[in-house]
């Protein structure tokens, strides 16, 4: 169900993602294979969220007390019957505590499964043509994150007014993983439209903190033990934005031999990273060793 918000593609074939970027600028589409906005519009949040969030927070318990109250007035019942007919066979015995335990825990993984699709739907569909789309287009200093917090703030008052309060923390949760998701894949598949330069770091680096502080909200929002795991996976990333072309070559090398990466990083990452270089070192390389063309950026 959320893979529906992704659109495929071989990232480390520059001239491949030339062709999906101009087909997204002309077409407006991820692709023939997604749904109608219509389509995907009947998802709603608030069918979603709104019936099987009540119902698991409030209804699960005044059923699990019905069932347990009709029990117990059935058994009084009977043995009323009983006494009335001479019958004193067997006194009242209080019943088994009724448990819905087990509909708790499959519902409780049900919602974690639709607060993840939220958020990659607002991430992935809602939001994005300013996000996925044209985050750091034509370049990091002209498309910063935080022209984007105001379209988060306006998601989340949407978001606060459908949820209920106990499932808050979890729905926005959601939302984080799927924003670190949509910059991962906005700095390693980005396209080639979109170039990442060392002196580039250090706005990406200040770019994280504002949306890490956002969702911490001056201490109204989620954890920031919460927030800073999450944020963390794409810390590495952007250290390998911060390194100089020949370095990047230099461990890739090595990790193409055997080696183990002085960053702690796969060879795809490593590539992916380099691919999103402008510089003859980064084109030629990657032209010599991989047949990848230059970027058409």
């Amino acid at each position: 169900m959320v893979a529906m918000f992704f659109t495929s593609g071989d990232v480390l074939n520059r001239a491949l993602a030339c062709v999906i970027s101009l087909g997204i600028e002309e077409g407006n589409s991820c692709g023939g294979n997604d749904r109608s906005p219509m389509e995907k519009e009947v998802l709603t949040l608030e069918r979603l969220l709104k019936r099987e969030g009540k119902y698991a927070v409030t209804e699960l318990n005044k059923l699990e007390d019905s069932i347990q109250e009709q029990w117990i007035r059935k058994k009084h019942e009977n043995l009323r019957i009983k006494h009335t007919i001479g019958d004193k066979s067997r006194d009242f015995v209080s019943p088994p505590k009724v448990s819905l335990d087990g509909c708790r825990k499959d519902m409780n993984a049900s919602i974690g499964r639709i607060c993840e699709f939220t958020g990659t739907k607002i991430i992935f569909w809602d939001l994005r043509e300013p996000f996925i789309y044209n985050l750091y287009k034509p370049s990091v200093l002209e498309s910063r994150l935080e022209h984007l917090m105001e379209s988060f703030d306006l998601v989340l008052n949407e978001l606060c007014d459908i949820i209920l309060e106990p499932l808050r923390d979890r729905i926005v949760t959601g939302l984080l993983q799927a924003s670190i998701d949509g910059l991962v894949r906005v700095l390693l598949d980005g396209g080639p439209s979109r170039i990442f330069l060392p002196a580039d770091a250090k706005l990406l680096e200040d770019d994280l903190e504002v949306l890490k502080e956002f969702f911490i909200s001056g201490g109204d929002g989620l954890p920031r033990g919460t927030v800073e795991n999450l944020v963390a996976r794409a810390r590495p990333i952007i250290h390998l934005i911060s390194l100089e072309t020949r370095v990047l070559i230099d461990d890739l090398r090595e990790v193409a031999q055997g080696g183990r990466s002085r960053y702690g990083v796969d060879s795809k990452t490593l590539l992916r990273v380099l691919c999103h270089r402008s510089d003859s070192e980064a084109s030629h390389f990657l032209k010599k060793q991989f047949k990848i063309p230059k970027t058409a950026a």
